[in-house]
């Protein structure tokens, strides 16, 4: 068992999500072997990405009536 692995198993318990949260996952399965391939990452930023899910996700939420919001939330995307 590697020490990411041991890091999950151990964590796993204490978090709400189960460590299942997409910023954990990005790193882990991309970012760091990423790193490792290819060298340090000069300027990496999540920002455009924030913004992004800020802009997709955040603000057309607000705008359902928070019950069964996905499909409230496509139609809206596809309304665009």
């Amino acid at each position: 068992m590697n020490r990411l692995d041991k890091f999950v198993k151990f964590f796993k318990r204490f978090s709400p999500t189960e460590l299942n949260i997409p910023k954990f996952h990005h790193w882990v399965y991309h970012t760091i072997p990423s790193i490792r391939m290819f060298g340090a990452i000069n300027g990496f930023s999540a920002e455009t990405y924030e913004t992004l899910h800020k802009y997709y996700v955040k603000n057309l939420y607000k705008m359902t009536n928070k019950h069964n919001t996905n499909p409230q939330m496509i139609r809206m995307v596809s309304n665009l």
